[in-house]
């Protein structure tokens, strides 16, 4: 990639590892079937971009700017999402993605994010972190949560029917109208402490 801008470009089954990107702008750009490892991004944008079966992991940023991204099949590893914008359109409400559609989110973070209403349904969420988000109507329907942590979040009316392996403090969250299936809600009442008898 020598361009410092694509715009509406296709990038299909690029391999790409141990490389530095500075000051490029990708805007409306589609990647399917494409592996970033162990990349560096400086000073890059990504607006409206589309990424389908793409495995992105090991991926370091500085003062890298994202917003209304979307992701289909996708495995995205270690994302720290505030850190892709910038915090005036954070406080706006703007997301650095606009959806996540049956992807792998291994242990990405998600801090002070607006996400109200936001579908991570049939996604796999392990070992991610949620603290300080806006969750209320959030649909987390079919999700696997294993190891996934939720601090000080609004999850109030938010769908985690069919999810599992999911324990978080109910104290520590907002949850009231929140929708949870058996058997895997019993592990909220462990968080207080509770002793339950299986037989």
């Amino acid at each position: 990639m020598a361009k410092k801008e694509y715009a509406g470009e296709e990038f299909s089954a690029l391999r790409l590892e141990e490389g530095d990107f500075r000051g490029v702008l990708f805007e409306d750009c589609l990647f399917s079937d494409c592996r970033f490892q162990g990349l560096s991004f400086q000073s890059c944008r990504f607006t409206g971009c589309h990424f389908a079966r793409c495995r992105l992991g090991g991926l370091s940023f500085d003062n890298v700017q994202a917003m209304g991204n979307s992701f289909e099949d996708c495995a995205v590893l270690g994302i720290d999402w505030a850190a892709l914008l910038d915090p005036r359109k954070q406080d706006l409400g703007f997301l650095p993605f606009d959806s996540f559609a049956r992807c792998t989110l291994h242990h990405c973070l998600f801090f002070h994010l607006e996400l109200g209403k936001f579908s991570f349904a049939g996604c796999d969420l392990s070992g991610s972190f949620f603290e300080d988000c806006r969750l209320s109507g959030a649909d987390f329907s079919g999700c696997l949560l294993r190891g996934a942590a939720f601090s000080h979040n609004d999850l109030s009316g938010a769908d985690f029917r069919g999810a599992a392996e999911y324990g978080f403090s109910i104290e520590g969250n907002q949850v009231k109208g929140a929708k949870f299936s058996m058997p895997e809600a019993v592990s909220l009442l462990y968080g207080l402490g509770l002793e339950i008898d299986g037989g």
